[in-house]
């Protein structure tokens, strides 16, 4: 975990960017929202510009650092921490602005756009600001080998044969690459853009032509964004840009490497629902009439039970697990302590699990995760 936000803090040209973003959008005594704050940069950068207060939210354990953080550079009066997903927590008072960096791989896939349209409507004033505020995606055919070395992971020399029908999973995934310019095989395609001031669909769909440049083989696809922070401020993770942030590009396969020639039109659809990470893409050969088709929800790793559940009509029933869960939180009254709260389950409930420990492990898990 630290060693992904140190990437994050040590990026010069993101910081800059965000940077600049917030001299040019925030006011002296601003209110401001961070959300995921993570460490807690953003936030930080909106205090050193005039901010009167952030309210920094994050799930994770990083939060006590960036607690600490800011207690060590000295704005603890100025910071209040709150543990938990900005989806279901709540500010005591609207604020001026809201700021975060959920901008994935290929921009939409970090959740940031149901995030964002989520803070908008309850954590910001009328008039308020967003950073980021506007997403524009693009899309290029890729020549890579290392790419397709990722996508035939499971099908590589190496790996035994029984396990070679795991290829069906990675070439229907996203990956995370880091592309040299030269691996485009075509000027990259204007997806289109996502405004994050306004409401936005579950359901996104884009069309692009891709002109070939080169003689090449093509592997796949490659996605990626420049995001306006405010207006005239960008940040990209383009393998093209000069001034890219340290952030990969996300890759997405065909099922065949395919012969292309200068002049050579490639015909791509993306198709995305942000909110549950699903991407499909489509990708045509006029020349050939090839066609490729691709989703993750095809890479997914779903047991018959797990497709059960995802069915809207069924009638859930409570699990093991569920009946034992609901059976600790029934003992915190307020007034027991958690030991109080693990001796009283094993004393009465002898039986929830195979074991004293495995009942104590549970006891522990559960009032880690469900209570404050």
């Amino acid at each position: 975990m630290l060693e992904e936000h140190l990437g994050y803090v040590a990026d010069r040209i993101r910081r800059e960017q965000f940077q600049a973003a917030i001299v040019k959008t925030i006011k002296a005594g601003d209110h401001v929202a961070d959300l995921g704050c993570g460490s807690g940069i953003l936030g930080l950068l909106c205090l050193q510009a005039g901010a009167g207060r952030v309210y920094g939210i994050d799930s994770t354990a990083m939060l006590e650092v960036a607690r600490e953080t800011f207690s060590r550079a000295g704005w603890a009066e100025q910071a209040i921490f709150i543990r938990g997903h900005s989806h279901r927590v709540e500010l005591p008072e609207p604020v001026d602005l809201v700021i975060c960096d959920h901008v994935g791989y290929f921009g939409f896939d970090y959740g940031i756009v149901h995030t964002l349209q989520d803070a908008r409507r309850r954590f910001l004033k009328p008039g308020g600001n967003l950073i980021p505020a506007r997403l524009r995606l693009h899309l290029g055919a890729v020549e890579s080998e290392s790419c397709r070395a990722k996508a035939e992971s499971w099908g590589a020399e190496g790996v035994p044969a029984e396990f070679h029908w795991l290829r069906q999973h990675t070439v229907n995934a996203k990956h995370a690459v880091e592309l040299a310019g030269e691996a485009l095989l075509s000027a990259p395609a204007a997806l289109g853009d996502i405004d994050l001031r306004a409401d936005n669909p579950d359901f996104f769909s884009w069309t692009a032509e891709l002109r070939i440049e080169r003689d090449g083989v093509m592997h796949g696809l490659a996605g990626w964004f420049e995001c306006e922070l405010a207006e005239g401020v960008w940040m990209t993770n383009s393998p093209l840009a000069d001034r890219a942030i340290q952030r990969p590009q996300a890759f997405l396969p065909i099922d065949e490497a395919v012969p292309v020639r200068a002049g050579d039109t490639v015909k791509a659809r993306i198709m995305a629902r942000p909110a549950d990470n699903l991407i499909a893409w489509i990708v045509d050969f006029p020349a050939s009439g090839r066609r490729f088709s691709h989703s993750t929800w095809q890479g997914m790793l779903l047991a018959p039970e797990d497709l059960l559940r995802s069915q809207p009509n069924r009638v859930p029933r409570l699990s093991r697990d569920g009946r034992a869960r609901i059976t600790v939180l029934g003992y915190c009254d307020g007034r027991r302590t958690a030991r109080g709260i693990e001796q009283a389950v094993l004393r009465e409930h002898p039986d929830l699990f195979q074991s004293p420990e495995e009942i104590s492990r549970f006891v522990a898990q559960v009032l880690g995760q469900d209570t404050d």
